[in-house]
């Protein structure tokens, strides 16, 4: 806690009031804050209550389906929203205003202008922070083709997703009860819950989202141990090394899991139990020698190009080693390419040099082509638009990606990954565009576009960069028929691309 927080916290256990020094600005702003605490815990009240209800057996069948336990869904707290208005209306007769309700992110309203429940239909999992306190919710669709699968509170007076991690509330009590010498990182809560039944009680979850420095902070309060757990098929995708250096940043010593393909830590825990999930977990793998894998496997290692190509790539990770551990990984590098420890060496001092050389040059490029590409307002915009689609965003829909919007080479390289995904009813993967998106520096300002922006005014950026492109693109599509009546010699095309262009105008 802050130091603030913790007094009011003790004077509050202590039965004693603290005296008051704040403006008046603060003074509201505490209000406000405690009155959205408030019914944020009557909300879990109300959707836990519903599986009680003839209306609750829907949540009541897809809990059993996943196999989740009574004690599971107390422990967590898990409910389920009914329908659209039930909650609005339960709030309604408590006399609460739909301002404190929208403030909360319990409601929404839909195309007709009516306040619905923001979670409507879904099974809700309350996101609990180390205070025990509800500060947002999770919902998960109970219908096969409804999108998206999971919906998040939007960020709030309580809720900032950078800075949240689901379970953490259960380390902290674990902690009070045992020491906790690592914590398991996740990425969903499903993941997290059904460790936890399994009697795996260290884990916590990200929430599918890319790690943050925030995040990272909070686990370091807990411990000095992190083994990542991420989806069988993620783990070896280099994106996850941003989070995954982020951690290590931190000052956390990591390990990374390797499930099989296509299983999540949820899968496996049902699939091979407790005992076969620890298995993996013993055998987690060190960040640098995660790294080494994960890169051996991109390259056919049998021929000598692939051998050649796998060995230069390496020469990034093992570049950033002290000497000794330098000394180390150079011979790994070595037996697993089946080239000599002295070519490799050779290969790094030469890398070395080569960097010290070009670093300042390079930085210049580097700042210059960031500055040309972040002044260019349709490219930020379309920049923002695929990294709401990565994020998963609820505000985002399908209709959004549309091939005009994206003029910049790896932008439409990226959106048509995108649609591909969305045909095959997919969700898209960071992770994936490092086979094909030739720029990297741009799939990382992709995925740190999401955090430039304060979560409370990403949805309202997000239509404003929607407009940004769609104004451009009219300018664009103008500036193109001028040309072509310019440059025409017949007056029926004339005519018909002046009318086309006068349509424009009008809209």
């Amino acid at each position: 806690m802050e130091y603030s927080e913790a007094m009011e916290w003790l004077a509050r256990r202590a039965g004693m009031e603290l005296p008051q020094e704040e403006t008046e600005e603060e003074r509201r702003a505490r209000a406000e804050r405690d009155k959205a605490l408030e019914v944020m815990k009557l909300a879990a009240r109300f959707y836990f209550d519903n599986l009680k209800k003839p209306e609750g057996k829907p949540a009541i069948d897809y809990i059993r389906q996943r196999g989740l336990s009574e004690s599971t869904v107390v422990e967590f707290g898990m409910g389920y929203s009914t329908d659209f208005t039930s909650l609005p209306d339960y709030f309604s007769k408590k006399g609460y205003d739909t301002k404190t309700l929208k403030n909360a992110c319990l409601v929404s309203q839909n195309d007709e202008g009516r306040i619905i429940d923001f979670f409507g239909g879904r099974l809700i999992i309350p996101i609990i922070n180390a205070r025990d306190q509800v500060i947002g919710f999770g919902g998960r669709t109970l219908e096969k083709d409804r999108m998206p699968k999971y919906k998040n509170s939007a960020g709030t007076l309580l809720f900032d997703k950078r800075k949240t991690l689901f379970g953490i509330n259960l380390i902290k009590k674990l902690q009070q009860a045992e020491t906790v010498n690592d914590i398991i990182l996740v990425e969903g809560y499903m993941d997290v819950i059904s460790l936890r039944q399994a009697g795996i009680k260290n884990a916590v979850a990200s929430m599918g989202t890319s790690l943050t420095v925030e995040q990272c902070k909070e686990l370091r309060k807990y411990t000095n141990v992190v083994f990542v757990s991420y989806d069988g098929d993620a783990a070896g995708q280099m994106a996850t090394w941003r989070s995954l250096d982020l951690l290590a940043r931190a000052g956390l010593e990591v390990r990374v899991l390797t499930m099989p393909e296509g299983l999540d830590p949820d899968d496996t825990v049902k699939k091979e139990g407790r005992e076969g999930y620890l298995l993996y977990k013993n055998a987690a793998l060190p960040l640098i020698d995660f790294k080494l894998k994960s890169l051996s496997k991109r390259y056919n290692l049998n021929t000598a190009d692939g051998k050649n190509k796998f060995a230069n790539a390496t020469l990034g990770i093992l570049s950033a080693l002290d000497p000794i551990a330098k000394d180390l990984y150079v011979k790994e590098v070595s037996k697993l390419s089946g080239l000599s420890a002295e070519s490799i060496a050779n290969s790094l001092s030469a890398e070395l040099e080569k960097r010290a050389r070009r670093a300042p040059v390079a930085e210049t490029k580097k700042e210059n082509a960031a500055q040309i590409t972040d002044n260019n307002a349709r490219i930020v915009a379309a920049r923002f638009l695929l990294a709401s689609v990565f994020s998963a965003k609820d505000y985002v829909k399908i209709t959004d990606i549309k091939d005009e919007y994206f003029d910049f080479e790896p932008h439409k390289e990226i959106a048509a990954y995108v649609k591909k995904c969305i045909e095959k009813r997919e969700p898209p993967k960071i992770g994936a565009l490092f086979d094909f998106v030739e720029d990297k520096s741009e799939i990382e300002r992709i995925t740190e576009a999401m955090s430039s922006v304060p979560v409370s005014q990403a949805e309202d950026y997000y239509i404003k960069c929607i407009q940004t492109l769609e104004k451009s693109g009219l300018q664009k599509k103008k500036a193109e028929l001028l040309e072509k009546i310019k440059i025409s010699s017949d007056i029926k095309e004339q005519q018909l691309l002046k009318e086309e262009l006068l349509k424009l105008i009008r809209r």
